[in-house]
């Protein structure tokens, strides 16, 4: 997929009802998500699941903007898509995909994750979710 309209094609988003309910409890779990994966002693035993926790939080927060405008989202690829082609967020979309990796590689493959790269998501994650609060319409 190269972009937000080959997701709806191959069936990994869809147009949904706009759903304020369902957006405002992603908001307030995934907040939840992010400020206790925060609270996680940082170490090298502790750094997959702070990494999976703070990606999992981001995604959920960026799906009940999608509920907002409609979207329903099947897959993390279609999720990097909507950033960039609909909301116009090219180097958070990158963020994302980027997260999205290692974090498939980290669930599905074993693979370690850094914690110079777990820093990184520690100090962007709350900078990004600051900056997609401009995409919360009428909640």
């Amino acid at each position: 997929m190269t972009n937000f309209n080959e997701c709806f094609k191959e069936g990994k988003a869809k147009k949904a009802l706009v759903d304020k309910i369902r957006a405002k409890s992603l908001i307030k779990y995934s907040i939840i998500d992010i400020e206790n994966a925060l609270k996680i002693s940082l170490n090298e035993s502790t750094l997959r699941t702070i990494f999976r926790e703070l990606y999992e939080g981001l995604r959920e927060y960026i799906e009940a903007i999608g509920f907002l405008n409609g979207y329903k989202f099947l897959d993390h690829i279609s999720i990097t898509h909507f950033l960039k082609d609909v909301l116009n967020e090219e180097v958070i979309s990158e963020k994302f995909d980027r997260y999205r990796k290692l974090r498939n590689g980290i669930n599905y493959y074993g693979d370690p994750v850094s914690m110079e790269t777990v820093k990184e998501i520690i100090s962007s994650i709350q900078e990004i979710i600051k900056y997609l609060n401009r995409h919360l319409i009428n909640i």
